[in-house]
């Protein structure tokens, strides 16, 4: 457990992969938690998917408000009260209000700005969710025209993201698109588009696009030679379409287009073509105006998305790249991307999502890019992000997340060798860099290894000065490990653990704290739950943290939360009236799902059904672990509810619903549209498919089964012993056994050589007792499935008659039987659970309050009742000396 503990920049926690894989996995974990919660992204590649997609609507509103905020009625209100009703924080409202009142705005941010002000003022008649609407479609446009004017497009796994350093015009690219079309068509489409990427019109604009040509896939896995697509398109569409030449004449497979076109090309598809490559390159001419600058987009127009194996559509600007208008266009566009980005920031997994830093080659699937992501793993690109999207608090704990994981392991050093490879210099390390080694090196790589120095120093440092407070922290631990508050004493004996280990052993920091958690863990206050008695025989009432604890494990089956620790210091327990309030908070709370594992699963018998193997796998090969699952989850999930809906106790037997997933509702024969697979829930009137209450549960039905058949014997004895409270004695020795196969080689059935069998005065008592009850629930298979008949095709006589003789007959009889009984049924309820609460068995002084339990259930009180009944108990608040003696069951219940 101590390899687990997160040893970092910031406060100690646990993760589930231990050492510095769970360092690094946790601070990932950490990153992207803050980047989700309060970051956005409008699109990314290899299948990432977008999140915080309302922000710009949002700030949008926002600003839209304050503008108008005299019109609103609300003169006073500041820009920070708009944006906490809208969720975002004051800092991204501030920017994108100085982005939107910002003087003379450039292209294309003067179209965002146009459509932001030409939003109505407000009167009283305006709907507000209209404006909503109009700012939602303001952020679509914002969105539109990140897309339009992003980098070259075109590998599958690539995202159109637009940024700041990706504005590299050129005249001319090539483009590789897979084309689909619909199965079995004989016919697709492709279609050549040309847009302005700038606020100018286009008119003139013309672009050739060179020798488009189809490769196509079979479903046999072959392919064919590149056939041009002017041979594949039909002959009465050819005429229409603007090739350069004849056909046969040197450029005849060329196109040309001018101005804006969408041009939508037919083709034929060869007979088993699954899909086609088209390869073409657009190249925009010299005769048209200097100035233009235009997307060119290829695309099959057959699926969307955010990607080009979504689209199947690819893209690329294209412009000369010359004169003072191509640099005023492209300063507006960086400002646009700088100031309305579509992601706030980057991700911090390893992937080859995300580009790399200049000056390495950022070519998507580039050797250098590849190996980047392969060996450094990691590039922090979170400006935007760091500066206008959180407060200081949360930008501290992202901070010492990324320092935490670029310090899990070797970083910089391997940057370092990254850089000094490309550059052809010797290597170097963080803790060895010298002026001379940086300065070998080009301007600009200077100022990465500078940059990267500074980082290597904050983190070392930061790791230095998260030691002391580390120590505080495992005493912390150790406060709500050992469930009490820690004396003054044993406070400084810890730490002075953690530094005698550091100085005797020459333990780092985090062996040494990893050293001080098993301190901690091995003690006896952790292992056992002390309850540390008098030296005489009397009985005292419990320290406050005691009944805490107590109270806790008995209700969560883990120590006290904070809320219980707060009333233990404060002496609030004492109360009755307060610990009442504890326990019905605490079975609201979901890890009242423990009471319900823990108490109902070992009274019933169904604890850890999930590792269940007593049913045979060729006899029942639809008993997988799914179904498992889903038996277990049934149980548990109606226990809970009884618990924290306060039920009547006698719903355990009598409730007329069960909690469903499609798997077993198709199990039991149960048709519920409403349910889903993954997720359960509940199914109402099911006692009229022979379900509901305790004995229709599948997990009960199976663990009083034979691995081969049922077992009337153990089901007969499982009621009267875990149900009524009545076991009958264990069978002598003699008793003998009965086939483990319903069907017997001589044809009889169970039923039959049970008779036989209890001729023996010996059995006939108990058997008896038992037989009848277990025949009633005959009609369930051994996994939980009703029948009408064995497998033979004998018919199931599933009635008994008990030595008093009362007649059980079936499912409705066994339920007519149990209401009859219902007192011993309340009984054993209160026995269980005042048992299972004090961990011991039930003694003579119990009984005035188990009474009292009594007393609550015939008034229909539910379980979170009788748990305020067991809390305020005097049992349960009072501990025994050392010297009152105890009973042989208590000891052997202590024992275990």
């Amino acid at each position: 457990m101590a390899s687990h503990v997160v040893i970092g920049t910031g406060p100690l926690q646990f993760f589930a992969d231990p050492g510095a894989t769970g360092l690094e996995l946790s601070a990932i974990n950490r990153i992207q938690t803050i980047y989700r919660e309060h970051g956005f992204r409008t699109a990314a590649g290899e299948g990432g998917e977008p999140f915080g997609e309302t922000f710009y609507p949002r700030s949008l509103f926002v600003a839209w408000q304050f503008r108008h905020r005299d019109a609103l009625g609300q003169p006073d209100a500041t820009l920070s009260q708009f944006a906490a009703q809208e969720q975002i924080t004051s800092q991204f409202a501030q920017h994108v209000w100085e982005t939107l009142t910002v003087d003379g705005p450039a292209f294309p941010m003067s179209e965002i700005v146009a459509s932001w002000e030409s939003l109505p003022s407000p009167t009283a008649e305006t709907n507000l969710d209209d404006v909503r609407t109009s700012c939602g479609q303001i952020a679509s446009s914002v969105l539109a025209w990140q897309r339009r004017l992003a980098g070259n497009t075109g590998d599958d796994e690539e995202a159109a993201l637009l940024t700041h350093d990706n504005l590299r015009l050129t005249p001319s690219h090539s483009f590789r698109a897979i084309v689909d079309w619909e199965e079995n068509a004989t016919s697709g489409s492709v279609h050549l588009a040309v847009a302005s990427a700038s606020d100018k019109p286009i008119n003139n604009a013309k672009v050739v696009w060179k020798d488009p040509r189809l490769r196509f896939s079979f479903e046999n896995r072959t392919r064919s030679r590149y056939l041009p697509l002017r041979e594949l398109v039909p002959a009465a569409d050819a005429t229409r379409l603007p090739f350069v030449a004849k056909s046969g004449a040197d450029g005849a497979n060329d196109l040309q287009t001018s101005g804006r076109i969408d041009l939508r090309i037919k083709f034929n598809v060869p007979k088993n073509a699954i899909a086609a490559l088209l390869v073409v390159e657009a190249d925009l001419q010299a005769n048209g105006t200097s100035d233009d600058i235009v997307r060119c987009t290829v695309k099959d127009g057959f699926s969307e998305g955010d990607t080009a194996a979504d689209t199947g559509e690819v893209s690329a600007i294209l412009g000369r790249g010359k004169g003072d208008a191509f640099e005023a266009w492209k300063q507006g566009v960086v400002e646009f991307a700088q100031a309305l980005p579509d992601v706030s920031q980057r991700e911090p997994a390893p992937s080859d999502r995300d580009p790399i830093p200049w000056p390495f080659d950022g070519t998507y699937n580039s050797s250098e890019r590849n190996e980047f992501h392969y060996t450094i793993k990691y590039h922090r690109d979170d400006d935007f992000f760091v500066r206008h999207m959180i407060d200081d608090q949360t930008r501290r704990k992202l901070d010492q997340a990324w320092f935490d994981l670029l310090t899990a392991f070797d970083y910089h050093d391997t940057y370092l060798q990254f850089i000094a490879r490309k550059f052809d210099r010797k290597p170097a390390t963080a803790a060895s860099l010298t002026p001379e080694w940086v300065k070998s090196f080009p301007l600009e790589a200077q100022q990465l290894i500078e940059k990267l120095a500074a980082n290597y120093s904050d983190a070392q440092a930061a790791l230095r000065n998260a030691q002391a407070g580390h120590v505080q922290d495992a005493v912390r631990f150790a406060d709500a490990a050992w469930r009490r508050k820690l004396t003054s004493e044993e406070g400084k004996k810890l730490q002075a653990f953690y530094t005698q280990i550091r100085q005797s052993q020459e333990l780092d920091h985090a062996d040494a704290i990893r050293a001080l958690f098993v301190r901690i863990l091995v003690a006896p206050e952790f292992l056992y739950r002390v309850e540390r008695g008098s030296s005489g025989d009397s009985i005292e009432p419990l320290d406050q943290w005691e009944l805490a604890s107590r109270l806790s494990y008995f209700l969560w089956s883990s120590p006290p939360d904070e809320e219980l620790r707060r009333a233990a210091e404060r002496g609030e327990l004492a109360d009755d009236r307060v610990l009442e309030s504890h326990v019905r908070r605490m079975l609201q709370d979901p890890k009242a799902k423990r009471f319900a594992t823990e108490f109902f699963g070992q009274w019933f018998g169904f604890y850890r059904f999930p590792e269940h193997r007593g049913i045979d796998a060729e006899r029942f090969p639809e008993f997988d672990e799914n179904l498992k699952q889903s038996m277990y989850d049934e149980s548990i999930a109606f226990f809970e509810h009884l618990v924290r809906e306060n039920r009547p106790v006698s719903e355990i037997l009598f409730a007329d619903y069960a909690y469903l997933d499609q798997r077993l509702a198709k199990h039991y024969g149960i048709a519920d549209g409403s349910l889903l697979q993954a997720n359960i829930g509940r199914v109402e009137n099911t006692r009229r498919f022979n379900r509901g209450g305790l004995l229709g549960l599948a997990t009960i039905q199976t663990v009083t089964s034979a691995p081969l058949r049922t077992s009337a014997v153990k089901r007969g004895d499982w009621v009267l012993r875990r149900v009524l409270g009545t076991p009958v004695p264990p069978p002598p020795a003699d008793a003998g056994s009965i086939p483990a196969d319903d069907v017997a080689t001589d044809g009889k059935t169970v039923r039959e050589l049970l008779v036989a069998h209890r001729t023996d005065a010996s059995c006939v008592n108990c058997h008896s007792r038992m037989d009848p009850l277990g025949f009633a629930m005959e009609n369930f298979d051994p996994i939980g499935r009703w029948r009408d008949e064995y497998r033979d095709g004998q018919s199931i006589d599933a009635g008994g008659t008990l030595h008093d003789g009362t007649v059980v007959k079936g499912f409705d009889g066994l339920q007519k039987y149990l209401r009859d009984q219902l007192p011993s049924f309340y009984q054993t309820t209160c026995s269980k659970l005042i048992g299972y609460a004090l961990g011991r068995s039930e003694l003579l002084t119990d009984r005035l309050l188990a009474k009292q339990m009594m007393s609550d259930i015939e008034r229909g009180g539910g379980f979170a009742d009788l748990a305020v009944r067991v809390a305020t108990s005097p049992q349960f608040k009072t501990k025994r000396g050392v010297h009152v003696s105890v009973s042989i069951s208590e000891k052997t219940n202590a024992a275990k």
